[in-house]
Parts: C-alpha cells; sequence; structure tokens
C-alpha cells in the first residue's frame, strides 16, 4: 500500500522500502504558508517503520497520528531513525 497526500497541512509519502518489504518508507515534508512546491520544502523528515501488524496500522490506519508525531521528531542529521510500534493491546491481555 501506498500513501501520496497531505495530511493535516504536511505532504506525506510512504511506502513499503526495498528491503524485503521489513520497513515502510515514511516522508514528511511541510512547505510554508504560500511557498511555491516547486522550492525545497520547509522540513522534510524521514523515518523507517518496521513492517508488522502494528507499524502498517499506525502509518496506514492513524496517518495523522503518525504525521504529526514524525514532523517533531528531531532526526539529526544524516541519521536513519528506524521506529518499532509496540501494539498496546497485546500488553494488556
Amino acid at each position: 500500500m501506498e500513501i501520496n497526500r497531505w495530511v493535516d497541512g504536511y505532504k506525506i509519502q510512504a511506502f513499503p522500502w526495498v528491503d524485503g518489504e521489513k520497513t515502510i518508507y515514511v516522508n514528511v515534508q511541510y512547505y510554508s504558508p504560500g511557498s511555491s512546491l516547486s522550492q525545497p520544502p520547509a522540513m522534510d523528515k524521514s523515518v523507517w517503520i518496521i513492517n508488522d501488524v502494528a507499524g502498517r496500522r499506525f502509518v496506514y490506519e492513524y496517518t495523522a497520528t503518525a504525521v504529526n508525531y514524525i514532523a517533531h521528531l528531531f532526526i539529526p542529521t544524516d541519521a536513519q531513525l528506524i521506529i518499532k510500534i509496540e501494539d498496546t493491546n497485546t500488553m494488556r491481555k
């Protein structure tokens, strides 16, 4: 499954990564109001989310939450951030 749309004012692109679908690549971009889309975004962050049931649910069902979480992360330059989502439903059992 692929996402390529605007969510809560952010441009998001998400798709299974080329690593044998072990992760989902998620890119979040923010453009300042009135700026041209042909110019670089004011904010551009990418992460990889582990492609399991919880990760897919976070990206594809809770997309706005995922986008806002990623947008507010501090990601050091040249860092590759891999996120593992824990399914809290299984923790309650």
